[in-house]
C-alpha cells in the first residue's frame, strides 16, 4: 500500500491514502515492513525479536549488510532547565534542552532474536563486553574493541568492518 504513514508510540502504524482521508490504523504484526520517506532514502520500521525480552519492538532498521543488521530505537525527550540561586536572592538558570537517545540492536543473519548492545546514553556499561562476545568469530575486530581502538561512538565503524572484513 502506498500513501501517508507513520508509527505510533505503542508499536501500530497510522495510515492514509491521501492527505484529507480517514485514518487507518493497523499493527505491525498485519504489516511486514513500513517504509516513511522523511527524506530522499526510506526509513524502514520492522517488528524485532529481542533476546531476553517477550514483546517483540518496532525498530527502525539502520544498516543491512552480508554479516550483520543494525537496528535502532531512537527516543526523544527534554531536560528541564535547572535554577540556581545566586548570592544576590536571584537565580540563575542552566541546562535545559532536547536530547535523543538511541538504543542500538544487531542481529546476524542466521538468527532470530536481536541483541540489545547498549545506547547512547552516557552512563551505559558492558558495551566492550557484549560487543566482544558479539562479535567473537572475528577476533581482529573483538581485539580493536578490547583494546580501545572502537569504542561505542565507533558503531557505524565496527558494523562495516565486521560486514567486510569477517566471514
Amino acid at each position: 500500500m502506498k500513501g501517508y504513514a507513520e508509527p505510533t508510540n505503542v508499536n501500530n502504524i497510522r495510515f492514509r491514502k491521501e492527505k484529507r482521508a480517514k485514518k487507518q490504523f493497523f499493527s505491525f504484526e498485519e504489516v511486514d515492513t513500513l517504509k516513511v520517506y522523511y527524506d530522499f532514502e526510506p526509513t524502514i520500521f520492522v517488528l524485532v525479536k529481542i533476546k531476553d525480552k517477550t514483546v517483540p519492538e518496532v525498530l527502525e532498521m539502520a544498516h543491512t549488510g552480508k554479516n550483520v543488521t543494525y537496528f535502532r530505537e531512537v527516543s526523544q525527550g527534554y531536560s528541564a532547565p535547572i535554577m540556581t540561586p545566586t548570592g544576590g536572592g536571584g537565580f540563575l538558570m542552566t541546562g535545559g534542552g532536547a536530547y535523543n537517545t538511541i538504543y542500538s540492536y544487531l542481529r546476524k543473519p542466521n538468527e532470530e532474536e536481536a541483541l540489545y548492545l547498549g545506547s547512547s546514553y552516557w552512563l551505559t556499561k558492558n558495551f566492550k563486553k557484549t560487543a566482544s562476545d558479539f562479535f567473537s568469530d572475528c577476533p581482529s575486530l573483538v581485539k580493536k574493541i578490547t583494546d580501545k581502538e572502537m569504542k561505542k561512538r565507533d558503531l557505524k565503524e565496527i558494523i562495516n568492518y565486521y560486514n567486510s572484513v569477517c566471514e
